[in-house]
């Protein structure tokens, strides 16, 4: 009897042995499972981050003072009153009039074929027609910047080459009269006149223009004080003047070319500007 017990007890035993075993082993897979998937999970490839503005040192620091700077010439306006560089800003409404230098450096022509090959880097990519028509820092684009200022420039140029919005290609500027240079220059009247003709045929918006006023014109003009420009009411004769200032420029003041401001946006600003000056 002793013996019957003793060998059912020991079955038992073996069955139960059998069992912590299995058991046993299915936590240990399920472990080792679970340390396989973790290893997975952790090489998966995660989206690449957009790439954010470059950070600014030596010589293309002087080149990023240089283009904020609004006491370069005797006109206050900088290299950013007109382009962008691609930095981010907490509030920037502003539509410049023209387009961004992020990616200049890769361009083999810059305003419209007037610079090629070394006249590039030489010209700092042309901010130094820039410095004579919108500045008023001198008359002769040889010696209008120093060296210095140049490299600096051209520094800063390729610091921001991959910063957001860039443009590598060459761009057409769609003037509509070559611009003039030095104060004492002409630009075609012939052209200008039919360009102006041409906005003013156009029912004009002043609610839209006072929207793309204040985008644009607003930065430099006052409709009764003087800014960085004359104020508006004595500056302004007629809708023809107008039409014809702001699409082929004047003086120190740059021209909007076609591709950023439209005839129809330029007629709605007119139009605002009529209203206001209550012509």
């Amino acid at each position: 009897m002793n013996r019957t017990y003793a060998l059912l007890f020991g079955v038992c035993f073996l069955f139960a042995l059998a069992g912590c075993e299995r058991r046993e082993t299915a936590v240990t897979k399920d472990t080792t499972q679970s340390a396989i998937d973790t290893t997975k999970q952790a090489v998966v490839p995660q989206p690449a981050k957009a790439q954010g503005p470059a950070v600014i040192s030596g010589a293309a620091l002087d080149g990023q003072k240089i283009f904020y700077s609004t006491t370069y010439g005797k006109i206050k306006v900088s290299c950013a009153s007109c382009h962008t560089d691609g930095q981010p800003a907490t509030v920037d409404t502003r539509w410049r009039v023209g387009h961004t230098l992020v990616g200049v450096t890769s361009r083999t022509s810059t305003w419209n074929g007037a610079f090629k090959g070394d006249a590039l880097q030489k010209n700092a990519y042309g901010a130094t027609m820039c410095a004579v028509m919108y500045e008023h820092k001198g008359d002769d684009m040889a010696t209008v910047m120093p060296q210095s200022d140049i490299d600096g420039l051209n520094a800063y140029f390729d610091a921001i080459k991959n910063n957001p919005n860039g443009i590598k290609t060459n761009l057409k500027i769609q003037w509509a009269t070559k611009p003039a240079i030095h104060e004492e220059d002409k630009i075609d009247e012939k052209a200008a006149a039919a360009a102006a003709k041409a906005i003013l045929k156009l029912p004009g918006d002043p609610v839209a223009g006072k929207d793309i006023f204040g985008h644009t014109c607003a930065y430099c003009h006052s409709m009764n004080e003087k800014k960085v420009g004359p104020s508006l009411d004595k500056a302004v004769k007629d809708a023809q003047m107008a039409a014809k200032v702001i699409r082929c420029g004047s003086g120190a003041m740059p021209f909007y070319a076609k591709d950023i401001l439209t005839d129809q946006q330029i007629a709605d600003v007119v139009a605002y500007l009529q209203q206001q000056l209550g012509k």
